[in-house]
């Protein structure tokens, strides 16, 4: 029978032995890397590429680090690359194309810093007046709904970059003298690349299903990646380059080696004064990534509950009569969720969120010690920095485009469905007129439009307008209805 005094594991307070820190450290720092460059990865895919992979190793490392400093090590959690972010940035990019990355980069750095404002907000505006106040501002209807739409957003997107049917176009000389070419229709679907992208969904699909237990059921995405890379190698590229196997393979790594986005390429101090001389793509930015704090922000209480069940489990096993009242640091948490994410923009990474993934390997490795994630933040510094000096390769490019819009089927549906659960778990009444219209509003414009033109340089995205729309609405809605229940 084992000893209540048997250490089983580390309290957020306790520290492990340097050796055994630095171990858990690399596996948490491992447990992480997927989701946080994969992050970056697909909001490159999506338009403009404007991240550097190294910048998002290495700012979710002073990222966590800051996190930590300001929860003062209370609440042991890693903030890395949200996929909140990927739809929003993905409108950005993708209407901004044909505009400076530096501009664009530095609208989006913006836009990301007033959304960790936000989150700061939410923060102070627990502390001072507790949790109702956020929920009377933000209720489950609005997140959850808000949260599904961010997931639905990129739908078309993606189908059409799996399906990858070319344009048709043909080229005439207008009366002025100019060569105009016009899209007249779309080629036939590339069945090899909705092969592979199949491929890759239905290996995480099933992995996340029967893996059940240690470090491996934390990866079942990046297996699935891997699986999906293995077959575009063997098929999709050859096919698509032509010719002989290890040619095609050699023909189209070539093609790719270009160089990728240095650590220091999206500074403030080069990004922030290009964004200014286009102030139209800034507003753009804000209303199209203000929205995403609103669903990040559930989301990071829900994982502050979940440590602090499981880390006041473990002192249980342990003997400890201490209590880690770490839910009640909600407030402290969200503001330390703020300022990760103007830190790790400002260093040239995605903005983000404490992530569930590290949550799920500290429950499983019975380590909750806030050192250890220290020691992870340090270690995701080293490698950026490292992959920012050895690398140029194109990395986005190396998993393939049918890899990344089949994760990306995966991804974007499964955080569709966490908005859904939001609802159900907020115990949402659908059948209250209020909510209804409220959830009405959202879902339809969020959808229902990728943006709104006003002129040619100012867009509205359909995501900002369907948040800031709800929240007025639901705001009217419920004076009105106070004022006709008297």
């Amino acid at each position: 029978m084992q000893q209540l005094n048997e250490k089983v594991g580390y309290l957020p307070d306790e520290k492990p032995t340097k050796g055994k820190a630095f171990v858990f450290a690399l596996q948490q720092f491992l447990v992480m890397l997927p989701a946080t460059v994969l992050a970056a990865i697909i909001m490159n895919s999506q338009g403009l590429e404007i991240y550097s992979i190294p910048a998002a190793v290495f700012a979710s490392g002073i990222a966590t680090l800051s996190f930590l400093f300001v929860t003062k090590g209370k609440i042991p959690l890693y903030y890395g690359s949200s996929f909140s972010y990927i739809p929003a940035v993905g409108i950005i990019t993708t209407k901004f194309a044909n505009i400076s990355s530096d501009s664009v980069f530095g609208a989006i750095m913006i836009a990301s810093i007033i959304s960790g404002l936000m989150s700061i907000g939410a923060g102070l505006l627990i502390k001072k007046f507790g949790t109702e106040k956020i929920d009377q501002i933000l209720p489950g209807h609005i997140t959850g709904m808000i949260a599904m739409i961010i997931g639905l957003s990129l739908a078309g997107n993606t189908l059409s970059g799996i399906l990858n049917m070319p344009n048709i176009t043909e080229t005439f000389t207008n009366s002025n003298g100019q060569v105009v070419e016009i899209v007249t229709g779309q080629g036939n679907v590339d069945w090899l690349s909705v092969l592979v992208a199949i491929i890759t969904f239905v290996t995480i699909a099933v992995l996340t299903v029967i893996l059940k237990k240690g470090f491996i059921s934390q990866i079942p995405i990046l297996i699935g990646i891997g699986v999906g890379v293995l077959f575009s190698y063997l098929l999709y590229v050859p096919v698509t380059i032509g010719g002989n196997y290890f040619q095609a393979i050699g023909t189209y790594i070539t093609s790719i080696s270009s160089g990728q986005i240095g650590i220091l390429d999206h500074m403030p101090w080069n990004t922030l004064p290009a964004a200014f001389e286009n102030p139209s793509i800034i507003l753009t930015a804000i209303l199209a990534i203000f929205p995403i704090a609103f669903a990040t922000i559930p989301e990071s209480a829900a994982h502050v509950n979940q440590v602090d069940l499981y880390v006041n489990s473990l002192a249980e096993q342990m003997g400890s009569e201490k209590r880690y009242n770490i839910k009640d640091e909600l407030d402290t948490n969200l503001i330390g969720d703020g300022i990760g994410d103007i830190v790790a923009v400002i260093c040239g990474g995605p903005a983000g969120t404490n992530y569930g993934e590290n949550v799920s390997a500290s429950a499983v490795t019975k380590n909750f010690s806030s050192y250890v994630f220290g020691i992870t933040g340090i270690i995701a510094i080293i490698v950026g920095i490292l992959l920012d000096i050895s690398g140029n390769l194109n990395i986005s490019e190396l998993l393939t485009q049918p890899v990344i819009q089949g994760v990306s089927l995966y991804l974007f549906g499964a955080i569709a469905v966490q908005g859904i659960a939001l609802m159900i778990e907020k115990q949402i009444n659908i059948f209250d007129p209020k909510v209804v219209a409220v959830m009405a509003f959202i879902g339809i414009v969020g959808l229902g439009v990728d943006y709104i033109k006003v002129t040619d340089s100012f867009i509205l995205p359909g995501i900002g307008v369907a948040a800031f729309g709800g929240i007025l609405l639901n705001i009217v809605l419920n004076s009105l209805s106070k004022k006709f229940d008297k």
